[in-house]
């Protein structure tokens, strides 16, 4: 019995919808200003550490929630736009999208390696903060590549077959 878990095709179209505003937003968030506190909740936190050493563990914590739903709304609407099927998939779509994935988490992997060894204190933590969206990214962007190439290597199949015939 196969089980395919992938969202259906208007999911694809609410990612990409949801991608820009989210993803300017995150990158106003790390380039910019940093948390304003111009809207202070209180958040439960797992843990909370203060700059003196001392940590709380499961407590109620006051924040700032910008940051939180700019990053939710920023995966989802990455996990939209890779997990969405796509309108023609088939046995070789599956094979792609794969082949992208594992090609996205080897990236990912090294990209990752090479920033906890040259990265440090600040710089750091703005990676961490970017980490998060570079497997999503980058299985998108390849992904979408290669359903190009695959797409453009049938269509000129069908014309020489067209062309055969005539």
């Amino acid at each position: 019995m196969k089980k395919n878990y992938l969202l259906p095709n208007f999911f694809k179209k609410v990612g990409l919808v949801m991608f820009l505003p989210f993803c300017i937003a995150c990158v106003w968030l790390l380039l910019g200003p940093g948390e304003c506190d111009l809207i202070l909740v209180d958040v439960p936190a797992f843990l909370t550490l203060d700059l003196d050493g001392v940590d709380d563990w499961f407590e109620m914590t006051k924040t700032d929630p910008i940051n939180e739903i700019c990053m939710l709304g920023f995966i989802v609407s990455l996990v939209f736009v890779a997990l969405s099927r796509e309108k023609d998939e088939d046995e070789m779509t599956a094979v792609v999208r794969m082949q992208s994935f594992v090609w996205s988490f080897w990236c990912t992997a090294i990209v990752e390696a090479v920033a906890v060894l040259l990265t440090y204190e600040l710089t750091f933590l703005n990676f961490a903060f970017v980490s998060v969206f570079v497997c999503f990214l980058s299985y998108i962007i390849k992904f979408n590549f290669e359903m190009a190439k695959l797409r453009r290597m049938e269509n000129e199949k069908s014309v020489l077959y067209v062309e055969l015939l005539l």
